[in-house]
């Protein structure tokens, strides 16, 4: 079995038989580690206006399991903005047969209130 933990981490993840959340504390730890690949799970226009770095886009509406990109040693973390998408995205993903995911519990709002830092589309525009 993959252990999914990092020691600074270890209570901030839930795994019942239907969910694997992780809390925005442990993404950002895991985020600094090079330990995690976000995949989010929102539509392209709310994508565009905010999205934390290095996330890439995979909308729910259209979500396939055999077009997620691959883990590549990486934990892979479903991504929305409050969380209720990413919980379904996972529901579906595993009911697929992906087991090896976990979704950000309370989404982008908890990523940014835990202090993590996003990439906003006028931020964008004012660096090129």
């Amino acid at each position: 079995m993959t252990d999914y933990h990092t020691p600074m981490a270890t209570l901030d993840i839930v795994s019942t038989p239907n969910t694997a959340s992780v809390s925005a504390e442990t993404l950002r730890c895991w985020l600094a580690a090079d330990e995690a690949l976000l995949i989010d799970v929102r539509d392209p226009e709310e994508f565009e206006d905010e999205r934390i770095p290095g996330a890439l886009l995979h909308p729910l509406a259209n979500l396939q399991a055999d077009a997620l990109p691959a883990a590549t040693g990486r934990r892979r973390v479903l991504v929305c903005l409050s969380g209720k998408r990413s919980a379904k995205a996972l529901t579906q993903l595993q009911q697929a047969g992906i087991t090896d995911l976990f979704h950000l519990d309370g989404g982008l709002l908890s990523f940014k209130k835990a202090g993590g830092r996003t990439v906003e589309a006028d931020s964008e525009a004012e660096a090129a």
